[in-house]
C-alpha cells in the first residue's frame, strides 16, 4: 500500500508546474486580449476629442490649447498635470467662468458639479456643448485619451504633426 502513496507525490510537483504555466499563459493572453480595447478606446477617444465633442476646436489637434478655430483658445494638456478623476469632472462640468462648456447633460441639475446647482452659478454656469452631450462612458473615453496622448508631454514642438490618431476626417462631397 505505501507505494501507492508516493506516486500522486510524484506527480504533484510537475503538477504545480504545469498549473503555474497555464496561469501565466493565461494572464498573458488576458494583457495581450486587453492591447486591442485599448488601442479601440484611444481611436474612438481621437473621434470624440475631434468629431462629438470638437475638442480640437479650443484645445488644438495637438492639445496645445491653440485651438484650430484660431478664435479660440483652451487649456495647454501638454503643460496639464490633471489626473483623470478631475480631467472628467471638467470634462462633465466645464469650467465655471470660462468658455469650457460642460458634457454632462445632468450637470447643475443637483450639486454634482463643484458642489453647486445652476442656480447657484448663476451668470457663471458653463454654456452646455455646441455640438452634443457625451454620455459617461465617452466621457472616460476622452479623458483617457487626453492623458494618454497630451497630458504631461510638454510642449508641442512647431509644425509638429498630429497625433497618429488625431487626424480628422475629410469632408465628404
Amino acid at each position: 500500500m505505501p507505494s501507492n502513496f508516493s506516486k500522486p507525490r510524484a506527480f504533484a510537483v510537475p503538477f504545480k508546474f504545469a498549473t503555474a504555466g497555464m496561469f501565466a499563459v493565461g494572464v498573458l493572453a488576458l494583457a495581450v486580449a486587453a492591447q486591442p480595447a485599448f488601442a479601440q478606446d484611444m481611436s474612438a477617444g481621437a473621434r470624440i476629442f475631434l468629431e462629438k465633442g470638437q475638442c480640437n476646436q479650443c484645445h488644438g489637434k495637438n492639445g496645445d490649447g491653440v485651438g484650430d478655430d484660431p478664435r479660440e483658445h483652451g487649456a495647454n494638456f501638454g503643460e496639464s498635470g490633471l489626473d483623470k478623476e478631475t480631467m472628467m469632472m471638467i470634462i462633465s462640468c466645464g469650467v465655471p467662468g470660462t468658455n469650457m462648456p460642460y458634457f454632462d447633460k445632468f450637470s447643475y441639475t443637483d450639486d454634482r458639479c463643484y458642489g453647486m446647482t445652476g442656480a447657484q452659478e448663476g451668470a457663471n454656469k458653463p454654456q452646455p456643448p455646441l455640438t452634443e452631450f457625451l454620455a459617461k462612458r465617452d466621457i472616460e473615453v476622452v479623458a483617457d485619451y487626453i492623458q494618454q496622448t497630451f497630458v504631461g508631454k510638454g510642449p508641442v514642438k512647431p509644425g509638429a504633426a498630429a497625433p497618429a490618431d488625431a487626424t480628422p476626417p475629410e469632408p465628404q462631397h
